[in-house]
């Protein structure tokens, strides 16, 4: 029974002993474990110490808690410049809206005040060191409302040839709320719609603009609804350019005749039209007038005529020209063979008749086509020459309105006898 009794007691002394020993282990682990943490720190904190330095963008200022029947109408700054104080990683990596800065108007009364500004980082391991400024100067307006109207304002130039011809928005007008200053000065709210480079009709969502009378911003008011649906409708609208004439001759002179030249008056005209239609005409060739004839003609042809132009464009002004045609007859050369003359042989002489030359003239080809070889007169002078034979120059007399080119030989010889 002893033996019986004893066992517990020496389980139980066994029990407590385990228990010490476990509870003396986990100490011990717990201290190694904070002994290590310490450590860690405190070598990281050698390693990348924390430091204070300027925080290179500006943190805006948000209104908070503002009583319901007053609005913000002016403050004094709209927002702050903060220093940090951070390891020199975390300040590598700070954005400005990793800062949010509060103005906590909750309690302030109608009028102006001083009110503190809170920065608070969104990480627990960087603070803020300073605060410029830390009081924003704010003055507290009635909260009103009104209703303006909604403005579209039509912003640079749709592509070349198209212009806008309307615009409406939907609403017509907006409510504007804010405080009782600020929406006194809203005369209007503007969608604006930029229309560069566009050929087609607009239809949109756009942001709405409270606006002063001048055009200037309003801030501090809002706007319901804040956006307008805006339709703008744009039309193709008619230019004007000025092209050469370009008259259209049709047919040939008759023969032995050539175009001298074409004149119209006026040479330019201007043209109207879509702006597409007026850049398909080619500039160089102009425009085109009906068809004027010259067919077998000898002399200038003068024709009052229309100009053709494309569909859908129009002529300011006469849409007629006169075009003046001049035609010239062509020139031409032509060789005959001509007897020569022998002038002034003397009494008692024989001459030799000598042999024809070859005489090339110049002229206008319808005077050339009538020449006869007898009316052309090539002549040599023997005056004073004995018996014997001579070299003798010759003298060529061309038709009127024709010129020698040349004459080959340029010398005859002739042979003179004595007569028996």
């Amino acid at each position: 029974m002893g033996t019986f009794r004893r066992l517990p007691g020496a389980m139980l002394f066994l029990g407590r002993g385990v228990i010490t020993a476990t509870f003396g282990n986990m100490s011990l682990a717990l201290l190694s474990v904070a002994l290590g943490l310490s450590l860690w720190l405190f070598v990281i904190d050698r390693e990348n110490p924390k430091q204070v330095q300027s925080f290179s963008s500006a943190i805006p200022v948000k209104f908070v808690n503002v009583p319901n029947d007053l609005a913000v109408a002016n403050a004094s700054e709209t927002s702050v410049r903060i220093r940090v104080e951070a390891t020199a990683n975390q300040l590598k990596s700070l954005r400005a809206d990793d800062f949010q800065a509060t103005v906590d108007l909750g309690g302030v009364a109608k009028g102006q005040a001083s009110v503190a500004v809170d920065v608070a980082p969104a990480s627990a391991n960087v603070s803020v060191a300073t605060t410029t400024p830390d009081h924003v100067d704010i003055t507290l307006e009635n909260l009103r409302s009104n209703q303006v109207r909604v403005n579209v304002a039509l912003l640079g130039s749709p592509q070349q040839g198209f212009g806008a011809v309307g615009q409406t928005s939907q609403p017509e007008s907006v409510t504007v709320t804010g405080p009782e200053s600020l929406v006194a000065l809203v005369d209007s709210a503007v969608a604006e719609v930029n229309l560069t480079g566009l050929r087609a009709d607009v239809t949109d969502s756009i942001d709405l603009k409270p606006r002063d009378v001048r055009g200037g911003d309003v801030s501090r008011v809002k706007l319901n609804p804040p956006r307008a649906s805006v339709n703008v409708d744009l039309e193709q609208k008619e230019f004007s350019i000025e092209f050469r004439v370009n008259p259209l001759v049709t047919g040939a002179p008759a023969t032995g005749y050539n175009i001298g030249g074409v004149g119209v008056e006026p040479a330019l005209i201007l043209v109207t039209g879509p702006l597409d239609v007026l850049q398909s005409i080619d500039a160089v060739k102009g425009i085109s007038t009906e068809e004027i004839s010259i067919a077998d003609a000898r002399a200038d042809v003068v024709r009052a005529v229309q100009v053709v132009l494309p569909a859908g464009t129009a002529v300011r002004g006469s849409a007629s020209v006169k075009v003046t045609i001049s035609i010239r007859p062509a020139r031409g050369e032509a060789t005959y063979s001509v007897a020569p003359q022998i002038r002034n042989v003397a009494s008692g002489l024989a001459l030799t008749p000598p042999q024809a030359v070859s005489v090339t003239i110049s002229g206008d080809l319808p005077v050339l086509q009538a020449v006869a070889p007898a009316s052309i007169i090539v002549t040599a002078d023997a005056q004073g020459l004995a018996a014997g034979l001579h070299a003798l120059p010759l003298q060529v007399t061309p038709p009127a309105g024709t010129s020698v080119t040349r004459t080959d030989p340029g010398q005859i010889g002739i042979a003179l006898s004595e007569r028996r």
